[in-house]
């Protein structure tokens, strides 16, 4: 279990310089380390802590009143590719955002140095909404930095107070599936871990709500959807938009479309969605379709499939979650 914390400037100090030696091909001059090993003191600090060990570190500050600025983060050598560092990150932003902020600001290696592990950091930015406004040498630097810039305004988790909505993560996999798992739903595992590798190689993105720190809901989305009109047009494909039942009617399932949506628009102005049809003890797929219609979808007017083929008039199909209306709604 990941918990995130504020941390004194004395443990702050004592993880960035133990993150610091873990790190060498990052962090390789030591009198800049030294400089934010101090620095990281008069800084606010968030920590990622697992079981008794702190695992990674942010530390921010406010340069101006309306703008936050990521001034140091780093974790640990084992702990990457986990998501650790996108939830602090997402932690920060919430932080500063509470505290008047308006924007956020980094600095990093320009991508025109092409130094391999600066790349992963600059794509790790981008990929949490960071824009590159400008390249600058500082003085007495070898090296160009870009600095980059994010908004503030379209948080996920401050539209409702006591709902937080992050990418999905190894250690989500077994408490989501135990949560549907006492609700008489099969989720088992191995659905989440392929959901991971496909995050991972790029192909889907998973994002899962908590309500007041329990797991409350999960959405992915596709990006080269298996039905095959969305996949001609090349319509990323809303998929296994799922919200427990007792945290339905509290903005968890619009909160989760919001980000698909917003990540669907960076590729096209079209986004997609299949519904079933069928209703059930549980609602069954009736409270989906309501919401998918007050949210401006509307069917593509290629009529029912069945894994993703055609129904053919006159023929029998089991009424089960392959048989499918397909819905599509442009973005803006």
């Amino acid at each position: 279990m990941i918990k995130i914390e504020t941390i004194t400037p004395d443990l702050a100090e004592g993880l960035c310089r133990k993150i610091t030696g873990d790190l060498p091909e990052y962090f390789g001059l030591p009198e800049v380390n030294e400089h934010y090993a101090v620095g990281v003191r008069s800084r606010f600090n968030l920590a990622a802590c697992i079981g008794e060990e702190y695992v990674g570190l942010i530390s921010i500050d406010f340069p101006y009143p309306e703008n936050a600025n990521i001034y140091w983060m780093g974790i640990l050598r084992d702990y990457h590719r986990t998501g650790i560092g996108k939830i602090l990150s997402y932690e920060a932003f919430k932080q500063a955002k509470n505290s008047g902020a308006k924007t956020i600001s980094v600095e990093t290696l320009s991508p025109e140095e092409a130094d391999e592990n600066y790349l992963k950091t600059y794509q790790f930015y981008k990929s949490l909404g960071f824009a590159p406004l400008f390249n600058l040498k500082p003085q007495g630097y070898e090296w160009n930095m870009v600095y980059m810039l994010k908004s503030l305004d379209d948080l996920f988790e401050n539209r409702t107070k006591d709902v937080f909505i992050r990418p999905l993560i190894r250690e989500d996999i077994i408490a989501i599936s135990t949560a549907f798992d006492q609700i008489g739903w099969n989720k088992p595992p191995s659905s989440f871990e392929e959901y991971l590798k496909e995050q991972e190689e790029g192909e889907r993105i998973v994002w899962v709500a908590h309500f007041k720190g329990e797991f409350a809901g999960y959405v992915t989305l596709k990006w080269q959807s298996g039905y095959p009109s969305f996949k001609a047009e090349n319509i990323a494909e809303i998929m296994d938009l799922n919200v427990l039942p007792h945290y339905r009617k509290m903005g968890v399932g619009s909160l989760l479309l919001d980000c698909a949506e917003k990540e669907a628009l960076t590729k096209s102005q079209i986004i997609g969605i299949g519904v079933g049809l069928y209703a059930g003890a549980d609602g069954g797929y009736g409270a989906a379709q309501r919401l998918y219609i007050k949210r401006g979808y509307i069917p593509d007017g290629k009529g029912v499939t069945y894994n993703y083929e055609p129904t053919i008039p006159g023929n029998s199909y089991p009424l089960d979650d392959d048989l499918v209306l397909w819905f599509t709604k442009k973005l803006s």
